[in-house]
């Protein structure tokens, strides 16, 4: 399930030592009371920067977040996959709250994405709800008020002496208020049953989406592990906590 995720950290991780923190953000005291607002002050900061990328961070242009591939087997009666996946305005989020436990090496967080679109080429195979699907083409999703809660259990390794912490996910929980899809060429040039295949598709979305919910926790959730990730893989614990 968790394809996706190790596509984007391949993305996103290159190699190099870590360089010292850029001076625009603040420097987080590990027993600060105040450390969950520290954090939250520095991601407001790093937010309009993340769409054109920021180098001295390794981090490439976010909109769009391209992925290669992901695939979604629904036991043995449908098989989609999502090739070229483009996932726009995730650098447009909201961060809710971002509670850290630097003992336990601990993350949970709530994030709202106000607006993600997401196009991609997909393959369908097999029988998705009521609908025989075997079609191949480009597809469009608009994703409104997207309400992910994450959490991540961390690890501790060393590098040149140093303290690194790695996160994996332990659970994610995400809410979707509205979503619209479009499928094209789901029946080649046959305009008028395409159409009326996407009126279908939208006007039974809450049931489309159970079935396709966990590429798209993939997609979403995998854009905060390795934002995240990618922080924590370039900085040493105390070059981003100090202990005082």
């Amino acid at each position: 399930m968790w394809c996706v995720i190790l596509g984007i950290v391949l993305i996103l991780f290159g190699c190099g030592d870590a360089k010292e923190l850029p001076s625009y953000l603040k420097l987080c005291q590990r027993r600060d009371p105040q450390l969950h607002q520290c954090i939250m002050d520095n991601v407001q900061i790093l937010k309009p920067k993340m769409k054109p990328g920021i180098p001295e961070l390794y981090i490439p242009p976010l909109n769009p977040l391209v992925i290669p591939e992901a695939t979604l087997n629904s036991g043995s009666s449908f098989r989609a996959t999502f090739k070229d996946i483009q996932l726009y305005n995730a650098h447009e989020f909201n961060l809710q709250s971002f509670d850290v436990d630097l003992d336990k090496y601990h993350i949970d967080l709530k994030i709202l994405f106000p607006l993600l679109r997401i196009k991609s080429l997909y393959s369908f195979n097999g029988r998705l709800l009521i609908l025989n699907l075997n079609g191949k083409g480009p597809a469009d999703g608009n994703y409104t008020n997207v309400q992910v809660g994450l959490s991540l259990n961390g690890k501790v390794f060393k590098k040149n002496n140093k303290e690194y912490v790695s996160w994996e996910k332990e659970k994610i929980d995400i809410n979707i208020e509205k979503i619209n899809l479009l499928f094209e060429r789901l029946f080649g040039d046959n305009t008028e049953l395409n159409d009326q295949t996407n009126k279908v598709i939208n006007n039974n979305i809450d049931g489309i989406v159970e079935e396709l919910q966990p590429v798209i926790q993939e997609v979403v959730s995998g854009f905060v592990f390795s934002l995240v990730n990618r922080l924590f893989s370039r900085f040493s614990l105390n070059e981003l906590f100090p202990p005082k």
